[in-house]
Formats: structure tokens, C-alpha cells, sequence
């Protein structure tokens, strides 16, 4: 399975290579991966009020029939996204192995 992080110029490396772990973590026990061939996430700064952050993360995971299953989720820090984001595919390993 390929996972690709895509973040904007906010997100830093190691954020990035935190949020690719934390997929994989998630994904490896959960799922059949011969059945998808690819899972992308993304994590965006968003709009926030005045003093606040605010960060998107959504989760696509791709099967080898093409079908996407998405997952988001926002924090106020990247790491927090990610883990709400990466939580939700987690507890949602049902639907996709289903």
C-alpha cells in the first residue's frame, strides 16, 4: 500500500513523518492490504477564530476497485488532527475490510 502526506507550507517534516507512521500504525492491523492500494492524508492550517489554530486532516483510503473511504478530523495542533483523523480510520476497520 502507498501512503502519500501531503501538507501545506505550515506543516513541517516531522510533522509529516509523524502523521505517516501513525497511518501505517493504524492501517497494517486493521485491514487487508491487498485489498487497497493507496491512502493519502492531508493536513491543512484552516480558518480560525482570532488567537486560535486550527488544523484539518483528512484521510482517503483507496481500494484496488477504486472505491474511497474518507475520514477527517480537526485539532489545534497538527498532531492532534492527525491522531482524531487516524483514530476514526482505526475504529472504522470494519467498514473497510467489510
Amino acid at each position: 500500500m502507498r501512503i502519500d502526506i501531503v501538507g501545506d507550507e505550515s506543516i513541517d517534516r516531522q510533522t509529516r513523518i509523524y502523521a505517516e507512521y501513525r497511518l501505517f500504525a493504524a492501517l497494517a492491523p486493521s485491514i487487508d492490504l491487498r485489498r487497497f492500494c493507496r491512502a493519502r492524508l492531508v493536513l491543512r492550517r484552516a480558518p480560525a477564530p482570532a488567537g486560535a489554530t486550527r488544523i484539518e486532516c483528512a484521510v482517503d483510503v483507496e481500494s484496488k476497485d477504486g472505491a474511497v473511504t474518507r475520514f477527517s478530523a480537526a485539532g489545534g495542533h497538527p498532531y492532534a488532527a492527525v491522531n482524531h483523523a487516524v483514530e476514526r480510520v482505526r475504529r472504522a476497520a470494519r467498514v473497510l475490510t467489510g
